[in-house]
């Protein structure tokens, strides 16, 4: 199932790998976690460094709220939202007493996760399941969560999802290829396998193209990237953010924005995705054909990608 795998990565403490090639880096952690499958793109200041496979697409996982986090911007900057619209007002019936802002940031106190069981029976859709999990939630006797605390749960961006199709009035895949990879300059869909998960977890693209897509919104020019805290976010721990569908740790030259995510199914297909944004301008995003699981190998992988990317 979907599970957020990088929201601890600014708390653990891992040793770092030893190559210095970033390609040979990440498919040395990649077969140690047991991938036979990986891509990997490395832009730096913009420009692709590194890459091996990067033209193949791959499933995102939970990388993909990224995508929908973005979308959500876009119709705020745009007036048509704001982030404390309240979620009656989004949905246009009643529901929790929260906001917009409180979905993008895992904080609106929505629960318990209804997809993880769902995700198995809604494989190979190629419609999003949005107002089905929008109902679930909304038809709640009560919610299981607490308000303003944070508490990752794919129902959040299940109902971004939606919040984008009634705001929009078209399509979640066709207002976010609209307002967020076109600007970009790049492409992707929603995934053959899981584009039923859209707005939680259901794009499909190359690394090339989602390293040139993060570069463009988190890069230190970008939206997002040049001035995070102006923007939603929630503080996890000391220095430690969860922000527009990524995670946010402060460092001296800025912030180190993460995310990765994994769906398993039982008996079923299994993908993982992991992506770096760099404060000195480096950006990595990898894909491999299992899901990690354990948050300090991806602590791993970040600083020693971080020591063999960093200007000396």
């Amino acid at each position: 199932m979907i599970r957020l795998l990088a929201f601890f990565l600014g708390l653990c403490f891992a040793t770092p790998l030893m190559a210095s090639d970033p390609v040979t880096l990440f498919e040395d952690w990649a077969r140690g976690e047991g991938a036979d499958a990986t891509a990997i793109s490395v832009l730096v200041d913009g420009e692709p460094i590194h890459t091996r496979n990067a033209d193949t697409p791959i499933d995102l996982a939970s990388n993909s709220k990224a995508i929908t986090a973005l979308c959500v911007l876009t119709l705020v900057d745009d007036g048509a939202l704001q982030w404390d619209t309240l979620l009656t007002d989004a949905l246009g019936q009643a529901a929790p007493s929260g906001t917009v802002a409180d979905l993008v940031t895992h904080s609106a106190g929505i629960a318990p996760d209804s997809t993880q069981l769902r995700m198995l029976f809604w494989l190979n859709e190629d419609q999003p399941r949005h107002e089905q999990v929008t109902d679930i939630v909304l038809n709640r006797s009560r919610q299981k969560g607490t308000q303003g605390a944070f508490a990752y749960n794919n129902e959040n961006y299940a109902l971004l999802g939606r919040i984008i199709e009634l705001t929009s009035g078209a399509p979640y895949e066709d207002t976010c290829h609209k307002r967020v990879l076109d600007p970009a300059g790049v492409t992707g869909a929603l995934s053959p396998r899981f584009g039923a998960f859209a707005g939680w977890g259901g794009w499909r693209m190359t690394m090339a193209e989602y390293t040139t897509l993060l570069w463009h919104w988190y890069g230190p020019k970008g939206r997002v990237g040049r001035d995070p805290l102006s923007l939603p976010h929630i503080a996890r721990a000391e220095g430690s953010y969860y922000g527009l569908g990524m995670n946010y740790v402060t460092e001296d030259a800025g912030f180190r924005m993460s995310h990765a995510g994994a769906i398993a199914i039982p008996f079923g297909p299994k993908t993982g995705a992991f992506a770096v944004v760099y404060p000195f301008g480096a950006v990595a995003a990898m894909g491999y054909d299992v899901p990690v699981a354990d948050p300090a190998r991806f602590r791993a992988l970040s600083d020693s990608l971080d020591s063999a990317l960093r200007p000396r």
